[in-house]
């Protein structure tokens, strides 16, 4: 039997950020792996300062993978006492992976660490070592280098250009309310600003019990729009000098009730006596706008009428729609993971600078979307495009 060409993704994640993610796609593609595994830190004999919770840092990185359909998580560090040492936890993926061939994905300051390490020869045996550069030329001349190849490593460098991004500098960034959107993904940022972690200030009204309640009911594709909903919520209510909290918070709850089957929905519906035409009874796309007004309110908790309102009519705007009510409906159309409607790097552009004209163009693209597909529009769809006409006008 064929060996699996597995990548061991090791770390602390404190938080994981984007580089990490880099590093692990480029070496899928360069080394032929079947799959990389990420592997949170429990107690390493190292990092120890600002190391949040494991249960944190395992959330983030399991948020971080989804994207990606050969990255997997291990919480084989994260559920064991004591302090872990890479043998032990090679000895004990070499029983969950008999077949396996493990390569370490590792950067270049963990390469000179590598013969302080515990029972070093028996790691050599284990695995071989795939290094990230950072800054340095002619590493792989490095003296070393020779002795630890000496030694029985095997160790090869990944092509990836060398740059340095350092978990230290984003917590200080988080710490000082600083953009960090090219250095962390969407959800994960979203996860630190749930949990109010590294300093950075909680979203009123959630907490990681919110954060477990809304994972649960919904599935992964759908967690990690909303999360990414979020952030752009966060983001245009920043730039237009609109309430961040609020917009945020409809944003990250706005699908709370997108997973429910249409009964549901429709019992929902029925038993809270919402206003709706037979059209909205009979979809799941205009019908878990208003819904998930509910689920927000007696599931979550949520009582701001400002928020449950975006919520409810996220979907399909209405005339007369708030700027609050606009930043909502924009930021699920736009956030970074869309990426089926056509002109949609334009529309991003456009909410930049003008959050009317935006709204405008996104309705006339999400009316010819569903006329394309066949899926039901909601009956105040023209007049809401009219309305928000004579409003750029």
């Amino acid at each position: 039997m064929a060996q699996s060409r597995i990548g061991i993704m090791g770390g602390s994640f404190n938080p994981i950020h984007r580089r990490h993610l880099q590093i692990a796609e480029h070496a899928l593609r360069e080394l032929y792996l079947d799959r990389v595994v990420f592997i949170p830190n429990g107690n390493p004999p190292h990092k120890q300062h600002q190391l949040v919770a494991p249960a944190h840092r395992y959330a983030m990185t399991q948020l971080a993978i989804l994207p990606y359909e050969n990255f997997t998580i291990s919480d084989i560090e994260i559920t064991r006492s004591g302090v872990i040492y890479t043998v032990d936890t090679l000895k004990l993926l070499r029983t969950l992976y008999p077949d396996g061939e493990f390569i370490c994905l590792i950067g270049e300051d963990t390469l000179y660490d590598l013969p302080h390490w515990r029972q070093p020869l028996e790691v050599f045996s284990l695995c071989s070592f795939a290094v990230c550069k950072r800054d340095s030329k002619g590493l792989e001349a490095h003296p070393s280098l020779a002795e630890l190849r000496a030694k029985g490593a095997n160790i090869n460098f990944l092509s990836l250009a060398p740059r340095t991004i350092s978990a230290t500098d984003i917590r200080k960034r988080l710490q000082a309310g600083e953009p960090v959107d090219t250095l962390l993904t969407p959800e994960v940022h979203e996860y630190i600003r749930i949990a109010g972690l590294y300093g950075c200030p909680a979203l009123p009204g959630t907490d990681v019990g919110s954060f477990s309640n809304l994972q649960n009911r919904l599935s992964d594709d759908r967690l990690l729009h909303s999360m990414a909903v979020a952030r752009t919520a966060a983001h245009l209510a920043a730039v237009h000098a609109l309430p961040v909290d609020q917009c945020e918070l409809a944003g990250l709850l706005h699908d709370c009730a997108k997973c429910m089957d249409i009964d549901s929905l429709r019992q929902i519906a029925i038993s809270h006596h919402l206003k709706l035409t037979d059209v909205e009874l009979q979809s799941n796309g205009l019908l878990h706008g208003p819904v998930g007004a509910v689920i927000a309110k007696e599931v979550f908790g949520i009582e701001d009428p400002i928020v449950l309102n975006a919520i409810a009519v996220h979907t399909t705007g209405y005339a007369g729609m708030s700027d609050i009510e606009m930043v909502v409906f924009l930021a699920d159309k736009i956030e970074p993971y869309r990426n089926h409607i056509p002109d949609l790097d334009e529309i991003r552009q456009l909410a930049e600078t003008d959050l009317y004209k935006a709204t405008y163009e996104m309705l006339l693209h999400s009316k010819a979307y569903l006329t394309r597909i066949h899926r039901p529009l909601h009956p105040d769809t023209d007049t809401t495009i009219q309305w928000m006409r004579k409003r750029i006008q």
